[in-house]
């Protein structure tokens, strides 16, 4: 288990790729603290890894995570976010891409504590073959957490009759005075689209592979640093273009 403090008052940014196995991280933001996460799992089919992330956030403290499932082999995250300081505001997206038989499974908790705090929960999955994607996604408003502002939005592409997606966004409130919306969705792509890009003398092939990238492009947008953010994009177009290997224990900066 590994515990990470970020002291009050800073600015962190962090970049993790994750390796088969298990991992339990605990973390905690002190006041005012920031820190920007990007995590990567790109790992190979019929591997496993398991995580654990615990995070408590301490008053006007700032969480931005954003994670890629690019190849995910047998994948279960459980994520428990506690904000238990007043204007505590958490930020939680990711982007999953899976085929063949892989298995992803996302278990997210978002505990407002205090008052006054934000939090936003935005996931896509884009799954073919006979992938499942699951995303279990919960806000707890604890009595006594006035003025909570939570938004969780789930987004589904099922390229293959035979993949499965599930998505449960859940509200659990003991607070009255509160702005929780929550939605999910789970489709196709959008046949019209691809009729007009077709139209337009772009290749089918090529018109699916730019819907697909354009409907991950806002977990895209929410990586910060520019060019972190165009690795990554390219990183996910070769994901779709069945050109990404698993990673061997490399480095995304030296890619």
């Amino acid at each position: 288990m590994d515990k990470y403090v970020i002291q009050a008052g800073t600015s962190t940014s962090k970049f993790l790729q994750f390796s088969p196995g298990d991992d339990e991280i605990h973390l905690q933001l002190e006041e005012h603290a920031e820190l920007s996460a990007i995590a990567l799992l790109n790992i190979a089919p019929g591997t496993q890894h398991r995580i654990r992330l615990h995070v408590e956030q301490m008053a006007g403290s700032r969480l931005n995570i954003v994670t890629f499932t690019l190849r995910g082999g047998d994948f279960l995250a459980d994520v428990h976010i506690r904000l238990t300081g007043k204007g505590a505001e958490a930020r939680i997206a990711g982007a999953v891409v899976a085929d063949g038989e892989e298995t992803v499974e996302k278990n997210i908790l978002i505990e407002h504590v205090a008052e006054g705090c934000t939090s936003d929960m935005l996931y896509k999955q884009i799954l073919t073959g006979k992938s499942r994607g699951l995303i279990e996604g919960k806000v707890l408003v604890q009595p006594g957490a006035q003025r909570t502002a939570s938004l969780q939005t789930f987004g589904n592409l099922c390229i293959s009759p035979e993949a499965h997606a599930l998505s449960r966004p859940m509200l659990e409130i003991y607070a009255d005075d509160v702005k929780c919306n929550h939605g999910a969705t789970i489709g196709k792509l959008d046949e019209t689209a691809l009729f007009y890009m077709r139209q337009r003398g772009i290749p089918e092939v090529e018109a699916r592979l730019l819907l697909q990238h354009a409907f991950v492009n806002d977990i895209l947008q929410r990586v910060p640093a520019e060019e972190l953010r165009e690795k990554l994009s390219h990183f996910v177009e070769h994901r779709f273009r069945g050109e990404l290997k698993a990673c061997q224990g490399c480095s995304l900066c030296d890619k």
